[in-house]
């Protein structure tokens, strides 16, 4: 399975796959929401709308957000053989 992650300044932005279309967005401990795409979840970082307060406030006052999924850091996580 795949893991994203985008370090802001506010914290590490992490894109975490549960299973088969189902992708997870946290930053730090707080769980921020559940997307069918881990590019769904990277464009509500994009545009701000993660209803994480800290981070939407700061639309329109960063620059070097990514502006899609390919500019966050891919981690895979290797599932053990059995």
């Amino acid at each position: 399975m795949k893991n994203y992650i985008y370090n802001a300044d506010i914290g590490t932005f992490n894109i975490r796959q549960t299973g088969h279309l189902r992708y997870e967005l946290w930053i730090k401990e707080e769980l921020l929401g559940e997307y069918e795409s881990a590019e769904f979840a990277a464009t509500d970082v994009a545009e701000f709308d993660t209803d994480y307060v800290e981070w939407d406030k700061l639309e329109n006052k960063l620059e070097n957000v990514p502006a899609n999924l390919s500019q966050w850091t891919a981690i895979t996580k290797e599932t053990p053989r059995k």
